[in-house]
């Protein structure tokens, strides 16, 4: 018999973002536990209350103490350079996550999977149907108010198509409702703190100085509504790519939304592939030709057709390519990470049988 069997690593350190304080947590912790791991979880500081319930409600349902930890504070270094942290799991910024693997390289029995954010584009074809790829972009721009890693601030439109996308796409954004998030007919709600309002800010002007066309001019928005939060309004700009452009190169994090013209599906894949990132990646085509194409060429770890480059499907890989990051691994490809894979193989003869034919008599 030979078969392959899975030993847990040891000790896992997560640290985590604000952005999905609840769901990124429990896609570290659950795989690691459910493979014979200890965890300890480092959330953001932003959202501290959320991880003591985590560990909470792993207390009711009875988790032995130990097995399932919080900390928080600065700690984050401390737990990359522990001799007995064996794996790092982290979601967040390239310049900490890039450091983190800095670091765990160092180590002969430790090693790190890291998501580190992107710079997102929805590339709209000439065939196109155009209400699909309106409300994709809306949905990929500003859902969550543009906080999420796989959010779109890049949309790559051919020429054919640009001027009537262009119209369509201000006056939908134009309708998006900016309030509390927890009212249903809201879509839009705060960004996470005056330091995000002030980066957002920072981008939206440094987009107008590399001579963007503005089109929308957003920005904190004032008012009695508005005083219990970070509210801002949605910037959108049309602007020809270059690779000198700042604002189309790095990631901004907010409402904030580039779009830019192509004249054909090669200039469309140049585009998407200039930039240090390579996470998500959504095209709007009636054609699998051109689909297909865009699938083998563009640089990204999720992909999407006739969709919005937000929601992956949760039993897929999720992560990147380039600053994005070494593929951060969904619920069940994270058991690579967590786990040693041991071969056994055992013989149940009476005299030794070897595989590649390396048996013989002595």
């Amino acid at each position: 018999d030979a078969f392959m069997r899975r030993k847990p690593k040891g000790v896992v350190a997560a640290i985590t973002p604000w952005n999905f304080p609840f769901a990124i947590p429990l896609w570290l912790i659950c795989p690691s536990v459910v493979e014979g791991n200890t965890i300890v979880l480092k959330p953001s500081r932003e959202t501290a209350c959320t991880a003591n319930k985590i560990a909470e409600y792993a207390h009711k349902v009875g988790f032995p103490p130990g097995v399932i930890n919080v900390m928080h504070g600065g700690c984050g270094d401390m737990l990359v350079r522990h001799p007995d942290i064996h794996v790092v799991l982290f979601v967040g910024s390239n310049d900490v996550g890039s450091e983190i693997k800095r670091v765990v390289a160092g180590f002969n029995n430790k090693m790190c999977a890291c998501e580190m954010g992107g710079k997102n584009a929805i590339i709209v074809l000439d065939d196109a149907n155009l209400d699909i790829a309106v409300n994709a972009a809306v949905i990929s721009a500003f859902k969550t108010s543009g906080q999420r890693c796989t959010s779109a601030s890049r949309l790559i439109v051919h020429k054919k198509v640009l001027d009537e996308f262009e119209k369509k796409f201000v006056e939908t954004t134009k309708r998006v409702k900016i309030g509390n998030p927890l009212d249903k007919d809201v879509f839009m709600g705060p960004v996470i703190n005056q330091v995000a309002v002030e980066k957002i800010t920072r981008y939206n002007e440094l987009a107008k100085k590399e001579g963007a066309k503005v089109l929308l001019d957003g920005g904190r928005l004032i008012g009695e509504q508005y005083k219990k939060g970070y509210f801002m309004s949605p910037f959108v700009y049309r602007m020809q790519n270059s690779p000198r452009s700042r604002v189309l190169h790095e990631e901004v994090f907010g409402p904030h939304v580039a779009i830019i013209p192509v004249k054909d599906i090669g200039e469309a894949i140049e585009v998407h592939n200039d930039t240090e990132y390579g996470l998500s990646c959504a095209v709007i085509t009636e054609d699998y030709r051109k689909a297909k194409r865009i699938r083998d060429d563009c640089e990204y770890g999720l992909g999407y057709v006739n969709l919005p480059t937000i929601g992956a499907e949760v039993h897929l890989p999720f992560g990147g390519v380039k600053k994005s990051g070494t593929g951060l691994p969904s619920a069940s490809t994270l058991i690579d990470v967590v786990t040693h894979r041991t071969a056994w193989t055992i013989n149940h003869a009476m005299e030794i049988k070897m595989a590649q034919g390396l048996t013989v008599k002595l």
